[in-house]
């Protein structure tokens, strides 16, 4: 997975649309491209080459694909990994703001047959921002996906609740005393809790899955599953196993124990290759940058840090997976530092096949 071109789709267009849709909307009909290319810009920042891709041909084309709705379609370059996508759209109708929906690469089904689903990013209830995945695209192309995404902005609405019975409540049947009024709230008291009961139980399973599915990040420091020691510009080779249910991101960091800065940064470059076939990566990062987790200044310039490297996504296998590269400082040093493996898995990852 390359980053700049899940950023882009996934973080840095879809913030910057849904801080507000229709002035969003509104600016690209003479700043779209624009926009696009400062977009592009800043998703790739801080990045190596391998996590790059070329967004220079970026245009918005406007679509009408169905009747009422419109469209603004975003072409992405090719994507070669999940969770890369194919396009982004803003799709507006009957005069409602527009949504940001992508179509996002999938696993490869049988006989390494390409997928492709919808996805949509919105506000969730309470702030914040939520990913709801939708279906598997018949077609990988724009006409298949802005069907889907109109299909869905045109979705009639929530049906409204029952009213409450209308007719007379009648008198009790002869010689039948009529239940005191604290008996009946009772009964309804104990209805009541345990139905918001459920209900909490069910919101805090979503919400728990919906956090660990979009809102926790990919690429966040997690438990170790390997560890070796580094030296700087000195090859290291760490060996780990994938074995759990589905797909996981196998996260790769270098973890600064004892670290100093040089002008209150610190660097690092060099590559990364992972034993299942992955090209070398070109690593560059920073305590600036994008990578950088659980910063700790130690007084004067010392510090200590975990820099995201690179990921390995794979399926279970009991076979091993043996990452080896090289890495040293471009501005500071380090005195102890290690490369560490975290895996990470979405919901999604666990069902898929």
């Amino acid at each position: 997975m390359r980053q700049q071109h899940y950023r882009f789709a996934h973080q840095v267009l879809m913030s910057g649309v849904l801080r507000d849709p229709s002035a969003w909307w509104a600016a690209a009909a003479n700043q779209g491209n624009a926009m696009l290319q400062q977009a592009w810009a800043a998703a790739g920042e801080g990045l190596g080459p391998e996590d790059r891709a070329d967004g220079s041909a970026l245009v918005i084309t406007p679509m009408y694909p169905a009747p009422g709705v419109e469209a603004l379609l975003i072409p992405l370059p090719p994507p070669q990994a999940p969770t890369e996508c194919h396009y982004v759209a803003l799709v507006r109708a009957g005069g409602q703001p527009p949504r940001y929906f992508v179509a996002e690469r999938g696993i490869e089904g049988e006989g390494g047959a390409q997928r492709a689903y919808w996805a949509e990013w919105r506000q969730a209830p309470g702030g914040g921002i939520m990913r709801i995945r939708g279906a598997d695209l018949p077609a990988i192309s724009p006409e298949a996906f802005l069907a889907a995404a109109a299909a869905e902005c045109s979705a009639a609405p929530p049906g409204p609740q029952a009213t409450p019975w209308p007719g007379p409540q009648g008198a009790p049947f002869p010689g039948v005393r009529p239940a005191t009024s604290g008996k009946v709230n009772r009964v309804g008291l104990f209805l009541g809790a345990g139905c918001f009961t459920l209900f909490l139980i069910g919101a805090s399973i979503g919400g728990y899955l919906l956090y660990q599915e979009e809102g926790r990040g990919l690429h966040v420091p997690d438990t170790e599953v390997a560890s070796v020691a580094v030296e700087p510009d000195k090859p290291f080779k760490v060996q780990f196993k994938w074995d759990g249910t589905g797909y996981a991101f196998n996260n790769i960091w270098l973890v600064v124990d004892e670290g100093t800065t040089s002008g209150s940064d610190f660097k690092v470059s060099g590559s990364v290759a992972c034993s299942r076939g992955s090209r070398a990566k070109t690593v560059d990062v920073g305590l600036k940058g994008y990578g950088a987790h659980d910063v700790e200044r130690k007084g004067g310039d010392g510090f200590s840090a975990w820099l995201y490297l690179t990921d390995e996504y794979d399926h279970s296998s009991s076979r091993p997976i043996e990452c080896s590269g090289t890495i040293a400082p471009t501005a500071g040093t380090w005195t102890k530092a290690r490369i560490v493996v975290t895996q990470r898995q979405r919901p999604s990852d666990w069902f898929a096949n």
